[in-house]
């Protein structure tokens, strides 16, 4: 589609002008009275450019402009209102039955004028629980299975959508504080820049509640169990069609089949693969956090190695105390060689420093009055709780024991016989989406008690 057949040609020339500046601040102004007002007078909008821009308009530059036979706030205000409306941001139209004008605005004009004023206005993004907004959404609509089916289905596509790009965003944003972090040369800027934009417009607003309590992994498995059952549910599906059918969004039943299959497809796939993208935000978060620090360290022993110390020495040499000043140059004399020089021979323009040599240590002997039986019994406390600790190895070859030489098993069938085996258990069911694991898990409703422990009711099948 041609963008110019929607806007005008000359929509942003007033932007690229030498008074673009003014022309940027008018059109913001023009955007708070949108968001004022239900309708906007044109004598009112006048008004409020005076108001906001009366320092800006007497410094407009009339090169390549139409400069008013009269210049004063009124008329530069009414040159600002004519210049909108020539570019095709605004239009002008009477009131019915009267000759007051009002200002009216384009649906593009607003789109842009939003898109400009987020970008300038730097806020805390406002995050959506999209990941829980998804599942609540598919979850009733299985439960009910009513004539809101499909809105639930076009929700969650439009909630997956707006997580992606979401964490898209993220993405990118915190490659451009890092980028920032190379140009800030004092500590009080990196913290400002961490604390003060970083975590408060990225981390807090959504990088926070993707771990916590809108986590991608605590809802992801019911999402994709929801949606792959609807891909094989034939009455499901034609639930899903009968209700876009009746709101009249498709034309034709074929269409709507079409469509739907492709928003379930699709919310499928991102939910899939998000652990990706999941997985390198955390590996960015990690490094931009890291090279904070580090920088951070770097300006602060700098400072004190070099900077500091100098500064107190030249501040000793300006003060009337002369015991201390010359004990403060005895010191320097002896730590860092300095000496006064008169004459040029062969030892003057370099004196090699004495290098210490290393002193051979003694090693630590155990007290004689220790006890041999205590520590023995410490070593093997020791080696016992590394051999008691619950590696990724050790959780797959419980799943392994679990599995013995079936392709699927369920609840009923696990064998479960003291507290070891129960926490295996919960790992295992945990570690069913990472790439290692060998099998997948597909919880089901209600629960089984096994030798006294209450476990969830679940399939698991080996991959592949």
């Amino acid at each position: 589609m041609n963008l110019f057949r929607i806007i005008p040609e000359n929509l942003f020339s007033i932007l690229v002008s030498k008074n673009k500046e003014i022309y940027l601040e008018s059109l913001f102004v023009l955007y708070r009275a949108y968001k004022q007002y239900m309708f906007i007078q044109k004598e009112q909008f006048v008004s409020m450019l005076i108001a906001n821009l009366e320092d800006q308009m007497m410094q407009i530059d009339w090169e390549n402009e139409e400069q008013p036979a009269e210049i004063n706030l009124s008329s530069m205000a009414y040159y600002l209102v004519r210049r909108l409306q020539q570019t095709g941001w605004i239009d002008i139209e009477y009131y019915a039955q009267s000759f007051e004008e009002y200002i009216t605005l384009y649906d593009y004009s607003i789109k842009i004028l939003e898109t400009l004023h987020n970008i300038t206005e730097e806020r805390p993004r406002e995050y959506n629980s999209y990941v829980y907004s998804t599942y609540s959404a598919l979850k009733t609509a299985q439960e009910e299975r009513n004539d809101y089916a499909y809105h639930a289905l076009a929700e969650a596509h439009r909630n997956t959508g707006n997580l992606l790009n979401e964490l898209k965003i993220l993405l990118n944003n915190i490659r451009r504080y890092h980028q920032m972090l190379n140009e800030q040369n004092e500590i009080k800027e990196i913290l400002q820049g961490h604390f003060d934009r970083f975590k408060e417009l990225v981390a807090d607003k959504v990088y926070h509640p993707l771990k916590t309590f809108d986590s991608v992994p605590r809802f992801k498995t019911p999402i994709l169990t929801i949606l792959k059952s609807w891909m094989y549910d034939s009455e499901m599906k034609e639930i899903i069609i009968d209700s876009a059918l009746k709101r009249n969004i498709y034309p034709a039943r074929d269409e709507a089949m079409e469509s739907i299959i492709t928003m379930m497809g699709e919310t499928i796939d991102i939910y899939e693969t998000i652990d990706v993208l999941i997985r390198e935000i955390d590996r960015k978060n990690t490094v931009y956090t890291k090279a904070s620090v580090e920088k951070m360290q770097y300006l602060l022993n700098t400072d004190q190695s070099i900077k500091g110390k100098l500064v107190e020495i030249l501040k000793t040499f300006s003060e009337d105390d002369e015991r201390k000043k010359e004990k403060v140059q005895k010191a320097l004399s002896t730590s860092l060689n300095l000496f006064p020089q008169h004459y040029i021979d062969q030892f003057s323009l370099y004196t090699p420093g004495e290098r210490r040599k290393p002193e051979p240590g003694t090693a630590l002997k155990i007290p004689p009055e220790t006890d041999s039986c205590l520590l023995a019994w410490e070593m093997d406390d020791l080696k016992e709780r590394i051999l008691k600790s619950y590696t990724n190895k050790k959780v797959l070859a419980f799943m392994k024991r679990q599995f013995a030489n079936r392709d699927e098993i369920e609840t009923k069938d696990l064998s479960i016989t003291n507290d070891e085996d129960f926490i295996m258990l919960i790992l295992g069911t945990l570690k069913h989406d990472e790439s290692d694991a060998f099998y997948r898990v597909e919880f089901r409703e209600g629960y089984l008690m096994l030798n006294g422990y209450r476990i969830p009711q679940f399939k698991l099948w080996r991959r592949g």
